[in-house]
């Protein structure tokens, strides 16, 4: 059939979706595209504007606004979003559990409205443990005993019922993800107003990027440069990186207190060897007063880049926090995604930083990975539960723009299965990717572990979110600043600098791009 199809899709068929907009609606073009991103995830995305033709063989959206816009541009992007689900909902028969929430930081929202006094509250009791979580433990090698069979294990929260009205009504949100937002919003509020903490509006953090990575993983769009190919830019990159701190010393506008938080980021930090990651520590200490830092964060990343010896180098320089990330413990999966190193290496290193002595380790793991499916999961989260982290982020794979994955979709959807992705258009594969998430949830709740940061990314498996989830007085206040712009955080090597400035009882946020590309640094500071 030539020209509009039905509303009938199936996932990575390449059908194109054919956006009707009208010149009144450009300025909004972006959030119109990510709605419709949203209901047609993995799909191209082709606007035609007014007097154009019609693109064959496409699905049509079309006349989902009606009305006039005003001069506020927020509440006009609201009205559009609103009128588009509507009309996206009633074509495809789906609900969003974000509602039109299509932003990163949806947990911004909930901060704003508590911190401008809408604060009424009710106390809710809500049971967070099923049996899901134990079906075929013993198909999975755990003794028997180790795993309790119930659990009293409740979370008590407080919930402003008007908030979550709110949510539900100018951005369609489901109770289910409201709830959720305002948990994490008062538990945020909570540790700002630590007594360590609670001055953060003075103060700044500190991040350094490391561009160096052993391989690329399949889904990584962060920048990074292969350690081994680029050996002869770690000397260059670190004196560039010298050169940088002496220049913020030296400017006296920065005027800055000492850091609230330092992370070490990357790329995987711990791929220099162990000369230069001693020398990169050093000239931290040399140039940054750490003494005084709340939170000093290493990402260890990679079990294969670490050693015994970068373990007490970070001890003695006083790290407090590192991350260690499986993303799995199948390793199928980790060979399959780029990864050098085995699921027992995970467990072995883990096992040497607490014998080290670190007591504040942080682990990542992603749903949805190439050929995953529960029992894989449950594999990871089993493998998971008894290393015990002090926290766990839990990803949903995000096919991001820039990352191989996206470029070889087509390989990868017709040779491999992908929760969330390849079987969306069916309830049962969505129902795969809801279950690896709320298993997740139920992981974290045994090892008490609380949510306390939240973000989202475009075309995430089930259109989900990853969360940060930690024992309360472990979790990450660097994720907390960055991820809910709370405070500046200045950016050395290849990375960002984030300016928050608190005025006239708002907030501003500036950002400064950093450089992308290692050669570009090192040359343009050395």
């Amino acid at each position: 059939m030539k020209g509009r199809i039905k509303f009938k899709v199936s996932y990575f068929n390449n059908y194109m979706i054919s956006v009707s907009i009208k010149k009144q609606l450009l300025p909004y073009e972006a959030d119109i595209r990510d709605l419709c991103i949203a209901f047609f995830p993995y799909q191209k995305i082709k606007f035609i504007e007014e007097g154009e033709s019609i693109i064959e063989d496409s699905i049509i959206v079309e006349n989902y606004f009606s009305g006039e816009l005003t001069e506020n541009r927020l509440d006009n992007k609201s009205e559009i979003k609103r009128q588009l689900y509507d009309y996206l909902s009633n074509k495809t028969g789906k609900k969003l559990l974000w509602g039109t929430l299509t932003g990163i930081r949806p947990v911004t929202i909930v901060t704003g409205l508590i911190e401008n006094g809408i604060n009424e509250r009710e106390p809710l009791k809500r049971s967070i443990l099923k049996n899901l979580f134990f079906k075929n433990a013993m198909n999975l090698g755990v003794p028997a005993g180790t795993i309790p069979r119930k659990s009293q294990n409740t979370d008590f929260f407080e919930v402003p019922e008007n908030i979550k009205e709110y949510l539900k009504k100018e951005y369609y949100i489901s109770d289910e993800k409201a709830l959720k937002l305002i948990e994490i919003a008062n538990r945020e509020e909570e540790i700002l107003n630590r007594p360590l903490i609670k001055s953060y509006k003075e103060q700044y953090s500190i991040y350094i990027g490391v561009p160096f990575c052993k391989s690329t993983c399949l889904y990584c769009s962060f920048t990074s440069f292969n350690i081994d190919k680029f050996s002869d830019y770690v000397d260059k990159y670190l004196s560039a990186l010298e050169n940088e701190f002496k220049k913020f010393i030296l400017d006296k506008t920065n005027n800055r207190l000492t850091p609230l938080t330092i992370y070490i980021g990357g790329g995987t930090p711990t791929s220099l060897d162990e000369m230069h990651f001693e020398k990169l520590l050093n000239l931290i200490d040399k140039y940054v007063d750490v003494s005084n830092v709340v939170e000093y964060t290493v990402e260890a990343g990679r079990p294969d880049t670490i050693t015994e010896n970068k373990l007490r180098l970070m001890k003695e320089h006083r790290i407090t926090r590192i991350s260690i990330n499986p993303q799995t413990f199948n390793d199928k999966t980790l060979k399959l995604i780029g990864r050098k190193h085995t699921a027992n290496e995970i467990i072995e290193k883990f096992n040497l930083a607490r014998k080290i002595g670190f007591d504040n380790i942080n682990m990542d793991i992603i749903l949805g990975l190439p050929n995953e499916k529960i029992f894989e999961v449950l594999k990871t989260l089993f493998n998971v539960y008894k290393l015990k982290p002090d926290s766990l982020t839990v990803h949903s794979l995000a096919l991001k723009r820039a990352a191989r994955l996206n470029y070889e979709l087509n390989d990868w959807t017709h040779n491999s299965y992908l929760a969330g992705m390849a079987e969306s258009s069916r309830e049962e594969g969505k129902r795969v990717i809801d279950k690896m998430y709320h298993m997740s949830e139920i992981l974290a709740a045994i090892l008490s572990l609380k949510p306390y940061y939240l973000y989202r990314q475009k075309n995430m498996a089930g259109n989900l979110e990853n969360v940060g989830y930690s024992k309360v007085g472990k979790e990450s206040i660097y994720n907390i600043m960055m991820m809910s712009e709370r405070h500046t955080v200045v950016g050395f090597g290849t990375a960002t600098t984030k300016e928050v400035f608190y005025e006239n009882n708002g907030k501003r946020v500036e950002s400064i791009e950093g450089y992308k590309s290692v050669i570009d640094y090192c040359k343009a500071n050395n």
